[in-house]
């Protein structure tokens, strides 16, 4: 027997098959297909070639089914259900969901963003999984290949056009040190700020901070003692130490409500505000779930 590709069959016809092994009648067939009886004499005729049976015999009391149908019925519905389900709009329950998330972020993040978004996440879905992982200068470059759901970061390159983005803050640079230091006396100059030494944060690749593009304008520069890849260690070393620190100012707000013995200082000449934004990728665009995710993060930033 010749092989039948399914792509020459139309797939109507196994629809109307169920309709007819439903109501062993071509007439009430037609009716609850809203259309003519002919057209349903038409499609069994078809679908008798596809199969190579006739399907259908005639009784007295109508339609009885072939040893081949009733060999087909069994799988006909569930084939039907599993197309209906197919193209079903996705759904997504929080409340009984265990899917796992993956959220990219600095410890910066981990520290400012997070509890904002655990109580909402854990309420929501009691079931679910945040995982953290670590941001870098890359990682929007990477989200087509890579298992992260969303990033929380300040982008400093365009991201690629297949990444989505949305700003949910606007920050500054500001200063923090010891509160008992010395030379600072409540104040930060620009002289105190040029002449002091500094701990720097280094995320990726930058080796020079937006602050010394802004000092080597004003012809100025300052000494960088230490340079540390995370921001809470770098805390801990301003604590123990006389350096300066300069970090975003809702990072500085959080870290000093736990730290009493650190302070905040503007920073003492001009620096541009930045964002952050949440980005990822294009193909978790119309995910529930990640829609559902996106919209607890924006919410922790209103």
């Amino acid at each position: 027997m010749q092989e039948i590709k399914l792509s020459e069959v139309d797939l109507n016809l196994l629809y109307i098959l169920q309709v007819l092994i439903d109501e062993l009648n071509v007439t009430k067939a037609a009716q609850r297909l809203n259309v003519s009886q002919p057209a349903v004499s038409r499609s069994l005729a078809r679908l008798r070639e596809v199969f190579g049976d006739p399907l259908f015999v005639r009784t007295s009391h109508g339609l009885s089914l072939t040893a081949r149908t009733e060999s087909l019925a069994p799988f006909l519905t569930d084939i039907l259900k599993g197309l209906e389900n197919l193209i079903q709009p996705p759904e997504f329950a929080p409340l009984t969901s265990s899917r796992r998330f993956s959220l990219s972020t600095t410890d910066f993040g981990v520290l400012t963003v997070l509890p904002k978004v655990l109580d909402n996440f854990r309420h929501s879905a009691p079931n679910a999984v945040l995982e953290v992982k670590n941001w870098h200068e890359e990682t929007s470059f990477e989200l087509d290949s890579n298992e992260i759901d969303i990033a929380v970061a300040v982008l400093s390159k365009e991201p690629p056009n297949s990444v989505r983005s949305v700003k949910l803050d606007t920050d500054k640079m500001v200063c923090i040190a010891r509160a008992n230091h010395e030379q600072l006396e409540g104040k930060l100059t620009l002289e105190s700020y040029v002449n002091l030494h500094h701990a720097q944060v280094v995320l990726g690749k930058r080796e020079l901070a937006a602050v010394d593009r802004i000092l080597a304008k004003m012809g100025h520069h300052r000494h960088i003692a230490v340079q540390l890849p995370n921001f809470v260690p770098a805390v801990r070393v301003v604590e123990s130490s006389d350096l300066l620190l300069t970090v975003p100012k809702l990072f500085a707000s959080d870290i000093i409500s736990m730290h009493s013995n650190l302070a905040v200082y503007d920073l003492p000449f001009e620096t541009k505000e930045f964002d952050y934004s949440m980005i990822w990728h294009e193909r978790h665009e119309f995910d529930p779930g990640h829609q559902w995710l996106r919209e607890i993060i924006q919410k922790a930033f209103i």
